[in-house]
């Protein structure tokens, strides 16, 4: 029969107040609300079902290749911004007024996109309010890091009783499920990798680098990216230096003109 272990406190009931009145100003100040913070006593509400959701502007699928010829053959000679895009699932958020209205997987890029509002307050870090009114609409991945999922995969089993095969599927499960509470302590995070819409007002408005930077203001950490010409994207390869970036992380390579 399983036994419940109460373990002390690791602090004061004094100072877990101070604490937790200190960081309610900080986000009263900032803007900032995380999805898993302390100072958010909403429950984890339920659906019966996932509403269908249309995607007015196309989540488009990415074309895929093995030979480094032909990533050099998009570069074309032309800066590029390289991205390291994680085995998770795309998911799209949008914020409105400074405040995340809608959470949405891509499904088939059009329609059949699935809304999951309801798990973002399960996520460990995504904001659910920022410091930025005007409509923001960006698009991300969703997954779980390989550390957690070698944790958890033994404890939980998929919807046909079986272990989850890998963290991919995992994360799927995850932010598809029908109750938040099922999503909670599965290490859920949430990495922005495009702006579909907004942060008009960066410098370069046209450079999805600059959008992407104007994230990190936002409490929105974004995949990790830089921009390379040829011969320094070559030299990265040869030296297998992105490996370093998700050490323990299924990534795959994202490239996009450093302008677009």
């Amino acid at each position: 029969m399983p036994t419940t272990i109460r373990m002390p406190p690791l602090v004061s009931d004094a100072e877990y107040d101070r604490l937790f009145d200190e960081l309610k100003e900080l986000e009263e100040q900032t803007g900032f609300i995380l999805s898993n913070s302390p100072t958010q006593t909403v429950g984890y509400y339920p659906v019966s079902e996932l509403a269908k959701v249309t995607h007015p502007i196309p989540l488009l699928s990415l074309e895929k290749t093995k030979l480094i010829s032909e990533l050099l053959d998009f570069m074309k000679g032309q800066e590029v911004l390289f991205m390291l895009k994680l085995d998770g699932l795309t998911t799209k958020l949008i914020y409105e007024d400074g405040r995340l209205i809608q959470a949405s997987t891509r499904g088939d890029g059009e329609v059949g996109g699935e809304d999951i509002t309801h798990n973002i307050p399960a996520f460990l870090n995504v904001p659910l309010t920022i410091p930025h009114k005007e409509r923001l609409v960006i698009t991300g991945e969703s997954f779980i890091p390989t550390n957690d999922f070698e944790r958890l995969k033994d404890t939980l089993r998929d919807g046909n009783g079986k272990p989850y095969k890998n963290g991919r599927n995992f994360a799927s499960g995850s932010v598809r499920s029908l109750d938040p509470k099922n999503c909670i302590g599965r290490c859920v995070r949430f990495l922005p990798f495009n702006v579909l819409e907004g942060m008009e007002d960066v410098p370069f408005p046209d450079s999805r680098a600059c959008k992407l930077e104007g994230l990190t203001h936002l409490a929105l950490v974004t995949a990790r990216f830089s921009q390379f010409q040829e011969p320094d994207f070559q030299k990265n390869m040869r030296r297998n230096s992105f490996r370093n970036w998700y050490p323990q992380q299924q990534i795959y390579i994202f490239l996009s003109m450093a302008l677009s």
